[in-house]
């Protein structure tokens, strides 16, 4: 014991010992850091071995098995394949067992041992891997046709879900047959189920069969999803509101009169009637074949029929105002006709109408005829029996030819009342100028005119020539119109012209009279007032009548600058 006390307290001794510890602690830090790398690069190859685990092979495997079964096309590569995948599993499981033995030897702290089994997992695994991934490439090829119909049945799901999703939300205006809509797509959901079976029995041929019936079953629910709202307004409310409004008019216009029995409506809507059930029971069970078509017919034949209607109403009404007009015209026309007989036969031979004898037995004769037609279009205007449009034909016809006749007497009432008018306008002309020479000479007999120039004396007997030549025109048969108004029109301008000449001369004379009996009052008192008034006087009885009121002018303006005109004026009222 004492010895053993001896050699601890040795101090080589506990150098020694201390060296060991730490010696001893080194390698065990290094095994640490050693067995913690060989962990790490552990899980790496177990990451990269579960990569490979999780390539679904078995699964195409199986399936590729399955389609070998059915497809003897396939089943030689499946069977190579086959072989393929069961030298993959193999390796797998090999690569499995010596990672585990790997993993052991890691934590008991083999770690040489180790370090081999892992350099050969990772040679395992890289030969493994391209082998797996040969092999998916290989059993996707076989499996192909399953991804391309998978790849189409997803889009045609989406499809239906969307086509199913549409029909709900028209539900309300699908409500007519709606349980059809609802076994359609019952009906396409069971399809889909179906394909899944071949699909999992891995039946492609017939998979593809039914993907196929779901496509036609969709193109089906498609287009009676579009169609039939369109197709159930139309069948279920426009075209009854139609029936219904062209029934409304036949009755409304039926009842006031109007003859509609020819259109035979009630039977032409009853048929249609009939036939719009027919393709109701069709849009019930959700068959639209054809009815578009028979819709769209029965629209146009409804909108004929109540255009018919229409213009048979309008023709109706078109009659009573035709019908009064017609009657108008007759009165007119009959007064013409007897207007042109009577002026014809009076003034023919007077005005040189002779000419209109052959024009106005042409009209009498069309006239006669348009009145014996009247009371049989007449009769048809007042009865009903038959379509007003027929009857305003008729009534038309009578209208125009009465309106084409009396315009014809109408022009020939014209060139008599012309002609008439002509020599009215001419007496009444002539009593005018005589009145006018009259006046003339009555105004110089009252005014008394010292002298009058011998112009005036002609123009007056050349007036007075010019009545009596217009006495002599009127008096002739036939009337020459034409000399009538030229000689009219000379005698108005040359009588009118002289009228206002005297008139002239007689307003001149009043004026000096006037002047001169103004200017008397001064005489005493002023003896040039007195000479000049005496020398205006002179010129006055000499007929100089412009001359003598020029100076008797003269005269006053000397006694009274600027106020001659007020002063004459109230002279002349005195004076009356």
């Amino acid at each position: 014991m004492s010895e053993f006390k001896n050699f601890i307290s040795d101090i080589r001794v506990i150098i020694g010992l201390a060296v060991l510890i730490v010696i001893l602690g080194l390698w065990l830090i290094i095994q640490k850091i050693r067995s913690g790398r060989f962990k790490a690069d552990l899980d790496e190859l177990e990451t990269r071995y579960n990569a490979i685990k999780s390539i679904p092979l078995t699964l195409k495997m199986n399936k590729a098995v399955a389609i070998s079964r059915v497809d003897q096309e396939t089943a030689q590569r499946v069977a190579e394949a086959k072989e393929k995948y069961d030298k993959v599993q193999a390796d797998l499981a090999s690569i499995s067992s010596t990672l585990a033995d790997a993993e052991d030897d890691v934590l008991v702290g083999k770690l040489k041992k180790a370090d081999g089994l892992m350099t050969q997992i990772e040679t395992d695994l890289a030969v493994n891997e391209d082998a797996a991934k040969e092999l998916e490439a290989v059993l996707d090829g076989i499996l192909a046709r399953e991804t391309e119909q998978r790849q189409e049945v997803t889009a045609l799901k989406n499809r239906f879900r969307a086509l199913k999703s549409q029909a709900q939300e028209n539900s309300s205006k699908l409500s007519y047959n709606w349980p059809v809509f609802e076994q359609k797509i019952a009906d396409t959901e069971k399809m889909f189920s179906t394909f899944e079976e071949w699909m999992f029995s891995s039946d492609f041929d017939k998979a593809n069969h039914e993907l196929e019936s779901i496509k036609y079953s969709m193109d089906e629910l498609e287009e009676m999803i579009n169609e039939m709202p369109s197709l159930l307004e139309d069948a279920r409310g426009i075209i009854p509101r139609m029936a219904e409004d062209l029934h409304h008019e036949y009755i409304k216009n039926r009842n006031r009169g109007v003859y509609l029995k020819h259109l035979e409506l009630e039977k032409n809507v009853s048929i249609l009637t009939s036939s719009l059930k027919d393709d109701l029971k069709r849009l019930k069970t959700g068959n639209s074949d054809g009815v578009r078509a028979h819709l769209d017919d029965y629209k146009h034949r409804l909108k004929q029929m109540n255009r018919s209607v229409e213009k048979e109403a309008e023709a109706f009404d078109e009659i009573k105002t035709l019908y009064d007009d017609t009657e108008r015209l007759f009165t007119d026309a009959d007064r013409n006709a007897e207007f042109v007989r009577n002026g014809y036969a009076k003034t023919s031979v007077k005005f040189g109408l002779e000419g209109m004898d052959e024009k106005l037995a042409k009209q009498n004769d069309e006239l006669k005829r348009l009145n014996d037609m009247k009371p049989r279009v007449y009769e048809n205007v007042k009865n009903y029996q038959i379509p007003a449009s027929t009857v305003l034909v008729s009534l038309k016809e009578l209208h125009e030819d009465l309106n084409t006749c009396n315009k014809e007497l109408k022009e020939m009432r014209t060139k008599i009342e012309l002609a008439s008018g002509d020599e009215d306008r001419a007496k009444k002309q002539l009593v005018k100028l005589q009145i006018i020479m009259n006046q003339m000479q009555v105004k110089i007999r009252k005014y008394k005119l010292p002298d009058i120039s011998h112009t005036y004396e002609q123009d007056m007997n050349k007036a007075n020539a010019y009545i009596d030549k217009l006495q002599g025109l009127m008096e002739e048969s036939p009337l020459n119109m034409q000399v009538l108004n030229g000689t009219l029109q000379e005698a108005l301008d040359f009588i009118y012209k002289l009228y206002n000449n005297v008139n002239n001369i007689v307003g001149t004379v009043v004026m000096v009279e006037n002047t001169i009996v103004f200017g008397n009052r001064y005489r005493s008192t002023y003896a040039d007032i007195d000479s000049e008034l005496t020398r205006s006087e002179l010129c006055f009885r000499n007929g100089e009548y412009t001359q003598a009121l020029t100076v008797a002018i003269a005269t006053i303006e000397k006694i009274h600058p600027g106020n001659y005109e007020s002063m004459i004026k109230e002279n002349a009222k005195g004076a009356e």
